[in-house]
This record gives C-alpha cells, structure tokens and sequence, in this order.
C-alpha cells in the first residue's frame, strides 16, 4: 500500500506540475480554444502528444513497459465506437462550459480557482452516477460488445488498420502533429500571442510520462479517478460488496493537486504566463463537470487518458475520442457565445 501511495502520488505531482506550467489548466485558455480565439491548448495538447507518442513507442521497444491502446468503448446503440463519439461529445460539451478537463480541474483547486470546486463537485456525482446506473446498464449490453470482439481486433490500432509498422505510423504521427504545431504557432504569432511556454510545458507534460510510466508503469489517465471515488460512495452507503477497488487513481489525482501547489508557489510559477480569468457560475461548472465525467467513463478516458496517452498508442478509439471532443466544445462554444 505504502509502496502505490508513494509512487503513484509522485506520478501526480510531477503531472500536475506541467499542466501548471503548460497554463493549459486555466478556464480562459481551454474556453478561448474551443471558441478559437486562442491555440494555446491545441498546441500544449499536440507538443504532449507528440512527445508522449516518441516516449511510449521507445519505451515498448526497449520492453522498460508495455502500453496498449485504449480498446472502443461501444454502448450497443449504432456503432462499435459510439461510446466514444458519444462519450467524446460530452466531454467537449463539459470543457465548453466549465473551462476545465478531468484532469485541469485539481489544478485549479491547487491554484485558487474558485469554479474548480464546483466543477470538482459535478464531476464526483457523475462518477457517482456512472459507477453504479449506467454500469449497470452497460452491463446489458456486454453480449454486443463480446460479439463486436470477436469480429475484429479488441485494440484497433492505426498501424493495424493501414499495414503499417508501429515506427512508421509514430512517425508519420510525429511529423503531423509538427505540421499542426506550426500552424498554430504561426496563427497565434498573427494574433501577437506566439509565445513559446505552451510548447515547453507541452514538452514537461511528455516528460511526466516518463516518470508516470516508470513508476506506475502505465501512461497518464485521470478519468477513472472519479468513477473509483463514486464506487467508493456505494461501499459507503452500504450498496456495494466485494473487493475493494484499486486506489492508485485517488493516489494519483492527489498527487496532482499536491504537484500544481507546489509549482504554483514555487519561483517558476510566472513560466506560465498570465491570462485573463473567466468567471464560471456554480450551475454551469456543477452541469459541466457532470456531463464532462460522464462523457470521461462512457468513452473509456478523457483528454489525458485518450488524448495524452491514447493517441499517443495510435488507438483508434482514442482518435475517435478526441475528434468528438473537439467538435462537441467547438460546436457547444458557438451556441453558448
């Protein structure tokens, strides 16, 4: 017990650290991006990637660890991905309105952030709701999933799914995610706003990786966390029996905040520059933070488990994911103004 608490809090912390230093945690920054007048989260979320995708492949190679990708996550509705379409969509529907992700939003707990809690407060009932109601429910739909498995691949890869190898297609990722990163550099440079912190702490967040799979031994993911916790909420109340579940993802999310604390008030706090705070109303952070955790647990992650590390593996699912996350806050931003 000791030795998980040890090492998957510090995972945490050196992960909250970079989202602090990345500035990619603040409201401003993740609303400004789905209402694309600012880039800075798009290009802290590629640098991640990117790096994380070069981490990941060397470390399989090297056998230090194995990582799969994230298998669909289908709800038995219309496709074998629509757990991830829907899911994704929610999630992106929750960040448009909260300015905040699973993972952002224990960075802005550390950092004073005051719709962090209610957003915090949201996302812990959706855990609730989803550990137990719609588990259950997804548990009448196991025989279309199991069929689903039978007929192809449990993890679909893009390397699979093209013929390619696993380095050709990290490759042609890497080189892709260099073309988009140019792109917004040189868009946000237009708008006097190309500076080049969102690109290192990309880089400190590929980084945390490292440590979180030297120590854990599996890529960041921040979702379960809340659906652990509302697991925990049934044990308490007395409607839930067996095993306990693991704890490493509490650890975890612990770990960020104590890691985004500490940057915040350490000397390097000023790396990640300043933005213009966003004043998010209870109802709208609490709704938010429902719909984006739920959104989280019926895709199998969110936009660290899919889209820092799932891409990273070339999951399909993952890809799937966070196109939907993009255009459920995109789309949710136009109609919200």
């Amino acid at each position: 017990m000791s030795r998980i608490f040890l090492t998957s809090s510090t995972a945490g912390a050196l992960f909250g650290a970079a989202l602090a230093s990345s500035g990619v945690y603040l409201p401003s920054v993740i609303i400004s991006q789905m209402q694309l007048s600012s880039l800075q989260m798009l290009k802290v979320f590629i640098t991640a990637s990117a790096s994380s995708a070069v981490i990941i492949a060397l470390f399989d190679t090297l056998a230090i660890s194995k990582s799969n990708p994230r298998p669909p996550s289908p709800l038995g509705l219309f496709s074998r991905y629509d757990g991830n379409i829907l899911g994704g969509l929610l999630v992106g529907l929750g960040m448009a309105l909260t300015g905040a992700c699973p993972g952002t939003v224990l960075v802005q707990l550390a950092t004073g952030i005051r719709s962090g809690w209610y957003v915090l407060a949201g996302g812990i009932v959706g855990g609730i709701l989803y550990s137990r109601p719609l588990s259950a429910y997804l548990e009448r739909h196991r025989a279309q999933r199991a069929a689903a498995a039978t007929t192809a691949d449990t993890n679909p890869t893009v390397q699979s799914a093209l013929g390619l190898s696993t380095k050709s297609a990290v490759a042609a990722y890497v080189v892709l995610c260099l073309g988009m990163l140019g792109a917004a550099m040189t868009l946000d440079a237009a708008r006097g706003s190309g500076a080049l912190y969102p690109l290192l702490g990309g880089a400190a967040i590929g980084a945390a990786q490292v440590a979180t799979l030297v120590l854990t031994g599996n890529a960041v993911g921040v979702s379960t966390g809340y659906e652990v916790a509302g697991q925990y909420f049934w044990r308490i109340v007395g409607s839930k029996s067996g095993p306990a579940p693991p704890v490493k993802s509490l650890y975890f999310a612990g770990g960020i905040v104590a890691g985004a604390l500490a940057f915040s008030h350490s000397s390097f706090a000023s790396f990640a520059g300043t933005v213009a705070g966003v004043d998010i109303a209870l109802s709208r952070g609490f709704c938010g933070g429902l719909v984006m955790v739920l959104g989280a647990r019926l895709a199998g992650g969110c936009t660290s488990g899919h889209g820092i590390s799932g891409m990273s593996m070339m999951g399909i699912s993952s890809f799937v994911t966070v196109a939907c996350m993009f255009a459920g806050g995109m789309g949710a931003a136009r109609v919200i103004g």
